[in-house]
């Protein structure tokens, strides 16, 4: 099944075919993938994505309500994706800050142009909180946290995937951030569909240890990490720096280093109740 980024929503059969697993690790759980090398065995860090969190919103007690952070166009850009979620999920709130972005009544009960920080969200409502390639983007990770926190009930869930702050391509764009040159070498790799997606980055809640630091500031518990990596940022690298890229993946064949992969997938608990004990 082929999926355009902007594509409505999809039949309950289409859903299906677009996130049957393909690859040896597309159909683990959580824990699992934890304790292995996620190194080119999973056929989409998108696809991955979602049916992890299918499967936190499935081991939810009914009502189950959920807040997606950084709405925008859907999960990767995706109403198909976002779709898979929508179907799981008794209310779906949708936050954005991008003000020329409006939330698709089909899919969200409740949304809002805002920042997780500067949204009107109830407090200890949500049974999960989830965010797509957004953590990378905010500014002040403790204000944040707190924030994500304040709206989860006792035990719910904090759910995000972001850019792995160990990986070699997150380590040189933090350096030309430092020097304000992400920019201009971004623009010059990607061209005009710089545009089409991109947030300024910061890069300030991106290594595990952060990550952590920040979780256990805000009240989570049990945060649980899992790197996983296809090609990396094979985007990034032109024709002519393509034989870079060759070597980094080579590298990855032969020195297994699973901290060093590409994208964390995090998954965090609120504190003062335990979670379900039925997870995914």
């Amino acid at each position: 099944m082929r999926i355009t980024k902007h594509s409505e929503s999809a039949t309950p059969e289409q859903i299906e075919e677009l996130l049957a697993p393909t690859a040896p690790h597309d159909d683990l759980p959580f824990e699992q993938l934890i304790d292995l090398y996620n190194f080119r065995q999973t056929s989409s860090w998108m696809r991955l994505f979602v049916r992890l969190l299918r499967k936190e919103c499935r081991a939810l007690p009914r009502p189950r309500k959920v807040l997606d952070i950084g709405c925008g166009r859907g999960i990767a850009q995706s109403k198909v994706f976002l779709s898979a979620i929508r179907a799981e999920v008794d209310e779906l709130w949708g936050i954005e800050p991008d003000p020329n972005m409006t939330g698709d009544p089909k899919m969200f009960d409740q949304f809002q142009n805002a920042t997780m920080e500067g949204a009107q969200l109830p407090e200890n409502y949500f049974d999960l909180a989830f965010s797509f390639m957004v953590v990378e983007h905010i500014a002040d990770p403790e204000r944040y946290m707190r924030a994500v926190a304040r709206v989860l009930r006792p035990g719910g869930v904090h759910f995000f995937i972001t850019v792995n702050g160990l990986h070699y391509f997150a380590r040189t764009a933090s350096i030309l951030h430092m020097l304000k040159l992400d920019e201009i070498v971004l623009r010059a790799l990607r061209g005009k569909q710089v545009d089409e997606y991109h947030y300024p980055i910061q890069y300030k809640c991106n290594k595990p240890k952060d990550v952590r630091h920040f979780a256990t500031v805000a009240g989570f518990e049990n945060t649980q990490i899992v790197f996983v990596e296809e090609d990396g940022p094979k985007p990034y690298f032109p024709l002519l720096l393509r034989p870079i890229w060759w070597v980094f993946m080579a590298k990855r064949h032969l020195i297994r280093t699973p901290k060093s992969l590409s994208t964390i997938y995090v998954r965090m608990e609120k504190g003062g109740a335990r979670a379900s004990s039925v997870r995914r």
